[in-house]
């Protein structure tokens, strides 16, 4: 029996991976707003670190796709 798109999504944790790295890519960017004027960094450094979170979600995502973590360790979906 075929199990639709969303169904292999849940079944992957893909949508857990996405809510795990939006908060935490989140978080990231709002301590990179109150740090880089505090340590008087450059300012385009706030808009690397939220253009690299951007990058890495797809990233994530794929991983999350591809792969599962078991207690024997990470393994290929199958």
């Amino acid at each position: 029996m075929s199990e639709s798109f969303f169904e292999a999504l849940k079944r992957r944790n893909v949508f857990k991976v996405a809510t795990a790295y939006l908060v935490l890519a989140w978080i990231v960017v709002q301590i990179t707003a109150l740090g880089v004027p505090a340590l008087h960094l450059l300012l385009w450094i706030h808009s690397l670190v939220f253009f690299l979170a951007l990058l890495g979600l797809p990233i994530a995502l794929f991983f999350a796709w591809a792969f599962e973590m078991t207690p024997q360790g990470i393994k290929r979906q199958s």
